[in-house]
């Protein structure tokens, strides 16, 4: 799953910043959707019925 990064973040030392698109498996990407330091990236859209769980994606 695709996620775009809404914090800085860091990952095994790595730093990452907003903005950035990262590919992880669905349940990290939605661990820090849910942390509030990821949203769902445009560029991998939730299937169909999965947008009303996370209120804060744009569309």
């Amino acid at each position: 799953m695709k996620i775009e990064l809404t914090q800085p973040h860091t990952h095994a030392g790595q730093p990452y910043l907003p903005g950035e698109v990262l590919d992880l498996p669905e349940d990290a990407a939605r661990w820090l959707i849910e942390a509030g330091v990821a949203q769902p990236s445009p560029q991998d859209p939730l299937p169909a019925g999965e947008g009303s769980k996370n209120p804060k994606r744009k569309e």
